[in-house]
């Protein structure tokens, strides 16, 4: 009975304490449970710190990239630009070349017909120095390579003789034909009352015309 009474009394104290004592409700019953607040007020200048520093690295990677294209567009209108001023020389070198090499062309046949004049101008001053005074030409032809012919007329077989001789004698003569003679009259070799037409075929070294 006294046990009895003894537990009751021990009920009756742990309830008094309960009520004297109300933060005995606040134990945590959870192990390891921590209940998690963030103050705005305390950590807003944090914030707003780590936005503006974001903030700024993402406009200066914005600005970076557009002024990196601005570069590279200028870099490519001015190769553009010196391509183009390239062809525009190019196309001025090619009409001027074409211009040289037309009037290189043309310097050339003017430069040839020049030197046969020369050629012919010396063959002809050579010819008349060889020639008998009584001896007429009435036809020639005949090329740079050295190979000429020549038709004539004299007043007689003699004067025929003697030219062909004048002409073998020359050391620029490297071998001298006579090709045919005729009378002027009748185209009888005895007769020489109308002078005498013969035709001659000679050669000679071609470069003593060219110097």
């Amino acid at each position: 009975m006294l046990f009895f009474k003894s537990k009751k009394e021990n009920q009756e104290k742990i309830q008094k304490n309960i009520f004297q004592n109300p933060k005995i409700l606040e134990v945590n019953l959870i192990k390891d449970e921590v209940r998690i607040s963030f103050d705005w007020n305390k950590n807003i200048s944090v914030l707003l710190f780590v936005l503006f520093i974001a903030g700024f690295f993402i406009a200066e990677i914005y600005f970076g990239l557009d002024w990196w294209e601005k570069q590279e567009i200028a870099k490519a209108q001015s190769l553009n630009d010196n391509i183009s001023q390239v062809n525009r020389e190019i196309s001025k070198i090619k009409a001027t070349a074409d211009e040289a090499l037309a009037y290189k062309d043309k310097s050339v046949e003017v430069g040839r017909l020049l030197n046969e004049h020369v050629y012919w101008s010396n063959f002809f001053s050579w010819l008349e120095k060889n020639t008998l005074s009584t001896v007429k030409y009435d036809g020639f032809s005949g090329n740079t390579d050295g190979i000429y012919s020549l038709s004539a007329k004299a007043y007689s077989y003699a004067e025929v003789s003697w030219q062909v001789k004048a002409l073998a004698k020359n050391e620029f003569v490297k071998n001298i034909e006579v090709l045919s003679v005729l009378s002027g009259k009748t185209g009888k070799l005895k007769t020489a009352e109308s002078g005498v037409n013969f035709s001659l075929s000679f050669e000679l070294n071609p470069d003593i015309f060219k110097k």
